[in-house]
């Protein structure tokens, strides 16, 4: 489970995602996916990994979802 921006999965990721208006769109070179948000226009790209992501890899997907930093920590303590 994510603990503020910590220990954040793939599960944990798309999970949020999703939940917040995301859907998976299409595969990208090697183990990428470009979820997007057709209502703002915004496309992340997961990569698929079976551990955590690194803090820095989790900000850089924060970015490119436009959704604030304090909504992926307040879902993460939910």
């Amino acid at each position: 489970m994510p603990n503020g921006l910590n220990n954040w999965t793939y599960k944990d990721v798309t999970r949020f995602l999703k939940e917040s208006g995301f859907a998976f769109d299409h595969e990208k070179d090697g183990s990428h996916e470009a979820w997007t948000n057709e209502e703002t226009v915004a496309v992340v790209e997961v990569n698929f990994t079976h551990g955590s992501y690194p803090i820095r890899t989790l900000e850089t997907m924060i970015r490119q979802s436009k959704i604030d930093k304090k909504d992926w920590r307040k879902w993460a303590s939910s």
